[in-house]
């Protein structure tokens, strides 16, 4: 992965971030999006797979079934 250093002048734009962000050129292309690291999820991509694996739920037909039932 390429490394980008910014500069105080970007470093003040980007602290604080609520919310991810676009980066777009002067025309409004977009260039790439940024994800604050305190908010991206703290749960690893194997632990997912680990947890989806093991998901013992119902199936979405009987959901269905029930909300059309109003229970």
């Amino acid at each position: 992965m390429t490394q980008v250093i910014v500069d105080a002048e970007m470093l003040s734009k980007l602290s604080g971030l609520a919310e991810p962000l676009v980066f777009c050129d002067q025309q409004g292309r977009v260039l790439g999006h940024f994800v604050p690291d305190d908010l991206k999820p703290g749960i690893s991509m194997e632990e997912l797979r680990q947890r989806s694996a093991t998901f013992q739920g119902k199936p979405l037909s009987d959901l269905l079934s029930k909300w059309e039932k109003g229970a």
